[in-house]
């Protein structure tokens, strides 16, 4: 099953009437972390200089046009933690580990973390976040980015950790890199609650509506198949502060998720998923999906929904014969090469927000040949188009 990405407006929650445990949103008067923070590198052979530090551009690195990214779209403010593994460089073993000053649970029925995060994987690199109850000596995973991860997570989590802290005195949670000059993960406005008020009620008004016929498969910007979903907030009972979206194949196997996303904006979203005739949504399938409407006291679940998609593919079958299309060298200094036995029409490059940075026409290019120069190091999308065909090809600028 290919992963889903989800192209649309990430919600920033904002917390309810709750007993805060512990917070952290780094915002000291200097650039440096705050008292009580553990902050080491775990690899035996590692180097202790290269651990987190504090910064307040909100950039997220290589991603062309995330300049503010981790402010515009991961909800972070000022300061926040970062560990950028590609600026240490190559050579050292990394296993950094942030940690929290301990905290008391003692006394508690429901304790929730949540936090904002950005992940960008690639090279290696993954990251985890784990609580302990006993001090630090032993600690669990409730979130992990591994090393298959290759593109970008971002954005609020929250995670209930009651059956791991139990009622301890001397919880910790931390915040875990490994690699060796890989990409970076940053995290902010950390909080362990009890919270008051309830979960949100269920969501209304979802589209498409259940066991709708003809559901239209589009094409998105970065060449992947999509469909568009929405629904309205629950009018009634505590508000949500983000949704998950949830589909499957059958309605006994709704547990795909895209978290932290926000169909009630105008225009609604899109999902995407797959970009050849036999990856993506399929045309005359019946597909299965529900709705979590989440926020700090809990998650409630829509019931599940049905649609069965049009007889069209957009991609259409002649999509098979352009994936005989290739590029090389991938990854990519400045000059890449379009090897096209069947020829093409024009070739456009997307950032990793599915921006378009940018396009050319094929009788524009030398032998094939396009320039990325121009283009910060990072990973995006180049898609090539011939006729009412496409292939879209990830690949890494150096």
């Amino acid at each position: 099953m290919k992963k889903i990405t989800f192209l649309a407006i990430l919600m920033v929650s904002f917390l309810t009437n709750a007993q805060v445990i512990f917070s952290e949103d780094f915002e000291g008067s200097a650039l440096t972390l705050p008292a009580g923070w553990g902050n080491e590198n775990l690899a035996p052979l590692g180097d202790a200089a290269e651990v987190w530090t504090i910064e307040s551009s909100g950039e997220a690195y290589y991603v062309t046009g995330g300049e503010t990214a981790m402010y515009d779209s991961a909800g972070m403010f000022g300061n926040y933690a970062i560990f950028n593994s590609d600026a240490y460089g190559q050579g050292n073993a990394e296993d950094v580990a942030l940690t929290s000053p301990a905290f008391d649970c003692s006394g508690l029925s429901t304790v929730i973390l949540s936090f904002n995060e950005w992940f960008t994987g690639g090279y290696g690199g993954s990251a985890y976040v784990e609580i302990s109850a006993d001090g630090g000596s032993t600690w669990t995973a409730v979130q992990t980015y591994d090393t298959t991860v290759t593109g970008l997570e971002y954005g609020e989590r929250i995670i209930d950790i009651t059956t791991l802290v139990g009622t301890s005195s001397t919880a910790h949670v931390r915040f875990r890199y490994a690699g060796d000059w890989s990409y970076y993960y940053a995290v902010d406005n950390i909080v362990v609650q009890q919270p008051q008020g309830n979960a949100p009620d269920v969501c209304t008004n979802m589209a498409p509506i259940d066991q709708a016929t003809d559901v239209e498969i589009s094409v998105s910007n970065a060449g992947s198949k999509m469909i568009m979903f929405s629904w309205d907030a629950a009018t009634t009972g505590d508000p949500a502060t983000s949704y998950n979206w949830v589909f499957g194949e059958t309605a006994e196997t709704v547990t795909q998720v895209v978290a932290g996303v926000d169909g009630t904006v105008e225009g609604m979203g899109g999902i995407t998923w797959g970009n050849t005739v036999e990856t993506g949504w399929q045309a005359n399938t019946t597909y299965y999906w529900k709705v979590q409407s989440v926020n700090i006291a809990g998650t409630t679940d829509s019931p599940i929904f049905s649609f069965t998609t049009a007889a069209s593919d957009p991609l259409g079958i002649e999509e098979l014969t352009i994936n005989t299309l290739s590029v090389s060298p991938n990854p990519v200094k400045d000059m890449i090469t379009i090897n096209s036995p069947v020829g093409f029409d024009s070739v456009e490059v997307f950032n990793q927000l599915g921006q378009l940075v940018l396009k050319s026409n094929a009788e524009l290019l030398n032998n094939n040949r396009l320039d990325l120069s121009a283009l910060n190091p990072g990973m995006y999308m180049l898609q090539i188009k011939a006729e009412n065909k496409s292939k879209t090809v990830k690949i890494i600028k150096e």
